[in-house]
């Protein structure tokens, strides 16, 4: 009966049955005809199948895909072997979609288990057991590094623990696995000060048993070779905030909006969330889709109508702490978000149109998705909501086009409060926000620099007194030809172009380039104008820009010296 069977150990939806080879298959695989039942859910058509149904036609088929994948060539479940043929393979763990992970060393192990408590203690940090696992966790990479380096094996790193100290007093080490995770697994720079964290708390953990004086002796030199590698990684990050992270830079690629622009998002959603609104209270038969939608409208509206805090402090929101609102002025204090740590506590101040549109969710929309837990925005499955990230992005790009996440619109908010705030305003508003930003800091340093620089041409001109205007008549005469070499003819016409040159059209000037001259003509402001404007509507489509009869070039350009310009300008 069956030709090709695998048995790996695998979940039973992974297994690696090639089902249109078993005997009595279809010649073609079936096509799935869904329709809707009278509870408004599409069945599962498999016979026997106890799912009670779905909201849609493409979680149906998935769920026929994964569970069901006899379905396909077959009515009814053929009975296969449980022998392995010879002629079976077994699929690669990547076709699968896992992600494979740097390895890592036993941290249920003895040594991994003191390590952790010694990091939850008040002289190892006081840190959270999550924190602890993390440090954890990337200092045994470390030494799992060293182990495939050295040719030791792990059982014997963990049980002896001259070999962890013979790890951590080797900078050939610390600097291989730095340039390792950088090559082969291109983590980033912030990624990388992390691990270089975790191998400073491993540091002090053996610090802490005070072994002899020749390994601490030692560990003093990897203290410095850790301090340099964390002044080196913050230098990269701060140049990275410097060009990356610059408005313009972000602007090109659509990863920036005026906060005016962002106001217009929930007007763009609001009657099709009015319209869900309704549906639910009339208590209608309502799509999965419309649901998630009304979870992320209710979101955006907090972010950009309450306030533009961090996502962990809407995702902790509960359900209670709102009912305590409406009795308490419209205020909800929480102290479950990332920077409790650093203030304590963390303010919500709803007013009554906010508080009227959540409560309506709470009332009509939240039942629909089967509570599960107490918090206030769920998913599909009843649980806590987690990817506030991607659920503002995601309303932002339907509005606007451009790819805003809350860290980006509370830089946009920061940003933007230099132009309309005074000094004592801006910094209400970024302690409100729980908030520093380095792409407002960079900007306020540009905007600082810019001033700087022109204060500084009228004082120095001050101080230049006569002495200067008369070195500036000097540069002046250098520009200007000498009247000894050329005759009186040459003379009333250089004086005739002179008068001619300013009625002349912008573009005529700029396209008149000498023929025995291989000099680049310089880009205008005009041609930098059309350029902007070229990759707002185009991206980065140079030969469309150049060719587009709104945006006037100059006769030599070509689509090559359009993206060389625009990369001295920074717009990609």
């Amino acid at each position: 009966m069956c030709k090709r069977l695998v048995s790996t150990g695998m979940p039973r939806q992974h297994s690696c049955v090639e089902w249109e080879k078993v005997d009595g298959a279809f010649h073609k695989p079936r096509r799935l005809h869904l329709e809707i039942d009278n509870s408004g859910l599409f069945p599962c058509p498999t016979p026997g199948c106890e799912h009670e149904g779905f909201a849609s036609k493409r979680g149906c088929r998935k769920h026929v895909k994964t569970k069901h994948p006899w379905y396909t060539y077959f009515d009814t479940k053929p009975k296969v072997c449980n022998e392995i043929d010879t002629k079976s393979t077994v699929k690669d763990l990547s076709s699968l979609g896992n992600k494979p992970a740097l390895a890592c060393c036993d941290v249920n192990s003895q040594f991994g288990r003191s390590f952790s408590a010694w990091l939850q203690n008040i002289t190892g940090g006081g840190k959270k057991a999550k924190q602890a696992e993390i440090s954890v966790t990337r200092a045994f990479k470390f030494l799992k590094y060293c182990c495939e380096q050295s040719g030791e094996d792990e059982p014997s790193l963990l049980s002896t623990l001259e070999l962890v100290d013979y790890f951590l007093c080797s900078s050939k080490f610390l600097t291989g696995f730095l340039d390792y995770l950088e090559s082969t697994w291109e983590i980033g720079k912030p990624g990388r000060l992390g691990y270089v964290t975790g191998i400073a708390d491993l540091l002090d953990f053996r610090r802490f048993h005070s072994p002899c004086g020749a390994v601490l002796q030692n560990f003093s030199v990897t203290d410095v070779y850790i301090k340099r590698a964390r002044q080196c990684l913050a230098k990269q990050m701060r140049s990275h905030w410097t060009t990356d992270l610059d408005i313009d830079s972000l602007e090109s690629r659509r990863s920036w909006a005026t906060l005016a622009e962002l106001q217009t998002v929930i007007p763009y959603h609001s009657q099709r969330y009015k319209t869900v609104l309704q549906e639910c209270k009339k208590k209608s038969p309502i799509t999965a889709t419309d649901l998630t939608f009304s979870t992320r409208f209710v979101a955006v509206l907090m972010f950009v109508k309450v306030k533009g805090c961090r996502p962990m402090t809407y995702q902790h929101l509960t359900v209670k702490m709102f009912e305590n609102a409406k009795t308490n002025g419209g205020m909800v204090d929480q102290t479950i978000f990332k920077t409790a740590q650093k203030y304590g506590f963390n303010s919500l101040y709803f007013d009554e149109i906010s508080l009227d549109i959540v409560d309506d969710y709470i009332q009509y929309v939240r039942p629909l998705l089967n509570p599960q837990c107490d918090y206030l925005l769920l998913n599909r499955n009843g649980m806590q909501f987690q990817k506030l990230t991607d659920l503002l992005s995601v309303l932002v790009f339907q509005a606007i086009g451009k790819y805003i996440h809350p860290t980006r619109y509370r830089q946009i908010i920061e940003t933007e409060s230099v132009n309309k705030l005074d000094l004592e305003e801006q910094r209400c508003v970024s302690e409100d926000q729980k908030h520093s930003s380095n792409v407002a800091r960079v900007h306020y340093q540009k905007l600082r620099s810019r001033d700087v620089a022109l204060r500084g041409r009228s004082c120095m001109e001050k101080l230049r007194g006569e002495t200067g205007k008369a070195m500036d008549m000097c540069v002046r005469k250098l520009r200007e030809p000498d009247s000894d070499e050329i005759d009186n003819d040459e003379a009333e016409t250089t004086a005739k172009y002179a008068i001619a040159t300013p009625t002349l059209p912008p573009t005529t000037q700029s396209t008149e380039v000498p023929t025995n001259s291989k000099r680049p003509v310089r880009f205008s402001q005009e041609e930098d104008k059309y350029l902007r404007k070229g990759i707002k509507q185009f991206g980065f489509s140079w030969t469309q820009i150049l060719n587009c009869p709104l945006y006037r070039f100059e006769k030599s350009r070509v689509a090559r010296t359009l993206r060389k310009r625009a990369l001295s300008l920074k717009l990609i």
